[in-house]
């Protein structure tokens, strides 16, 4: 009698302290689903038979012989899966008013069987007070947990895999630029923009075009990602991407600007190819052909340290040389030269592998492998067949292997030191050898060099560095060095050509508002620097120029799954030639996420 009289004048108690307490707002029907799901896959209660099962309940403790009482002689207490009481949580009205019902129940029971001692007009009282008490809450509860139910219930039968979880993104923008009056941009023909109009580019077309910069359309370009997510063990993940792209970049009507990977990375350029390489045959009339341009599984390995990672096409740029300021064209900056170092991330997608080991708390390694025609059975040549290229497979043919080490000098800093091996098999890949160096490469090499079995080898030296000075202000960069090679060709002798890169920009995260970030960058896009086709200096690599890209923008975040962003280019001699004019890009943008 003593024990249910200390049972209920506890409740009371506590009932009082909940009375005086204001009520919280009620959570939302889809809160209440994520709890509730939350609950059923682990944090669910389950009745306790001993006091002495709950791990987290020391025996010297004065609640010890409360707690022992109410699971001993009432039955009615609840433990985690886990055999923890957690004691010391904050408990919610409801959560009381469910615990107090069911030891109300409990005790109805023993009375009703005769089993408990019989309980005095005071004791009745007190129970009958609570029960009055704590009625609006119960019908409540009883009422929300009924819905609830419900929901769940038309909820997981709509689920097409319980393991598995969709997201997406939609990218839109309405982008102009160009420039008035007679101002061109030159260039040749096709040629890339790493050497712009320097004398091995004007083999390929013998004169140097002007673009006129007045020529450019007022375009609509979108990107839609569908990702799926599926885990096995809880630790893994196997992610299938589809994505379309429809609507041309302004680099559709200037190649060769921004190292020739976009002023919108989220858009289309030359041929209506997209730049993320998801789409080779892209639409301007508003429709996209889907393709699964993403199929990577990760892992983790003896602890979730190390992380391995392997697929038939995965993005470099996802693992090497990410930065939190300047990596996501969604987000933050369009251009697809602002997000990467184009050096280190030349080869940015295909059959591969790699890991990430995150060693301690302030340095990590990384490594990748990627084939670009790693899927390719076998080779031929242009004598056979009417396409030629070059040795292909996972390991026979075009490659890139990078690695990176970052180092954390403090919580808000990092640096990360970057190389890169990229061998380049046979010009009939034409990316990237031609991409890289432009149709003059092979104008340049002449009929007789056998370029089937030509390569190209270069050894890339990456810099990224990032550091919030403080949380509304930080400051990142990138730099890169190349040195290429060209072997095998019979007729032509070549000086290593060497190239840089560089970027360096700041950030003001927060501006006017959560979420909200002002940005802005300035940087030079790959240039040859060095290069002959022969000893004699009369073919030269460099161009007249050198390219200077700026690119400033305001993410304002509507929701947490809407922003709108406002995006301003301007490209200072564009394509490496003192010839071009500047031209200027304009860009809003909206990025839904759901």
């Amino acid at each position: 009698m003593r024990k249910l009289k200390m049972l209920a004048g506890t409740v009371g108690l506590l009932a009082l302290l909940g009375l005086v307490n204001p009520a919280f707002a009620e959570p939302s029907d889809t809160q209440q689903i994520n709890d509730y799901l939350q609950q059923g896959m682990g944090d669910s209660v389950s009745q306790v038979n001993s006091v002495s099962e709950l791990t987290d309940v020391d025996p010297n403790s004065w609640a010890f012989q409360a707690l022992k009482s109410v699971v001993e002689r009432y039955g009615c207490l609840e433990g985690y899966p886990n055999k923890t009481y957690l004691g010391n949580r904050p408990t919610s009205r409801y959560e009381f008013a469910a615990g107090l019902n069911a030891c109300l129940e409990k005790v109805n029971e023993l009375i009703t069987a005769a089993t408990a001692d019989k309980a005095t007009k005071e004791d009745l009282a007190t129970l009958q007070r609570l029960q009055e008490e704590f009625r609006n809450e119960l019908a409540a509860l009883r009422g929300r947990v009924d819905a609830l139910e419900a929901k769940t219930k038309d909820i997981e039968s709509k689920l097409f895999n319980v393991n598995s979880k969709l997201d997406a993104s939609v990218v839109m923008g309405v982008t102009f630029g160009g420039a008035s009056g007679n101002d061109r941009v030159f260039q040749l023909g096709s040629a890339g923009s790493a050497y712009g109009d320097s004398q091995v580019g004007q083999l390929a077309g013998g004169v140097v075009r002007g673009i006129p910069a007045s020529g450019s359309n007022t375009s609509f370009v979108a990107r839609t990602s569908l990702n799926i997510r599926a885990t096995f063990t809880g630790s893994d993940e196997l992610l299938i991407r589809l994505r379309g792209v429809t609507g041309q970049a302004i680099d559709a009507y200037f190649p060769g600007i921004a190292s020739g990977v976009g002023s919108l990375f989220y858009g289309l350029g030359p041929g209506n190819v997209a730049f993320d390489g998801s789409t080779p045959n892209g639409r301007t009339d508003g429709s996209a052909a889907v393709s699964f341009d993403k199929v990577r599984y990760t892992t983790s390995f003896f602890n979730n340290s190390l992380r391995l990672f392997i697929g038939p096409r995965i993005d470099i740029f996802e693992y090497i040389d990410t930065n939190s300021f300047a990596n996501n064209e969604e987000v933050d900056f369009s251009s697809g030269f602002m997000i990467n170092n184009p050096l280190i991330t030349f080869i940015f997608a295909g059959p591969g592998g790699g890991f990430d080991w995150q060693i301690t708390d302030w340095i990590a390694l990384r490594g990748i492998y990627i084939a670009p025609n790693g899927g390719s059975a076998g080779s031929r040549t242009a004598s056979a067949f009417a396409q030629p290229f070059g040795a292909s497979g996972l390991f026979g043919g075009s490659y890139t292997a990078v690695g990176e080490i970052e180092i954390n000098p403090g919580k808000t800093a990092s640096i990360k030191l970057q190389y890169a091996h990229i061998f380049e098999q046979g010009a009939a890949l034409g990316t990237p050898l031609n991409t890289f160096y432009g149709q003059g490469f092979n104008a340049a090499v002449g009929p007789s060099g056998n370029l089937v079995n030509a390569s190209g080898v270069t050894d890339a030296y990456g810099v990224n560095a990032e550091w919030a000075i403080f949380p509304q202000f930080a400051i990142f960069g990138r730099f890169g060095y190349g040195n290429t090679r060209i072997n095998n060709v019979a007729s032509n002798t070549f000086v290593p050509i060497e190239t840089t890169t560089w970027q360096a920009g700041f950030a003001l995260p927060g501006l006017f508002g959560p979420g909200n970030t002002f940005a802005a960058a300035y940087g030079q896009p790959i240039r040859v620097n060095n290069g002959r086709l022969d000893n004699s200096g009369l073919t030269s690599f460099v161009p007249t120029g050198t390219e200077g890209d700026v690119e400033v923008f305001y993410r304002f975040q509507v929701t947490d799954r809407l922003s709108i962003t406002p995006d301003v280019q301007f490209y200072i001699n564009p394509v490496n030639s003192n010839s071009s004019n500047g031209i200027t890009v304009g860009t809003l943008r909206a990025t839904f996420t759901f």
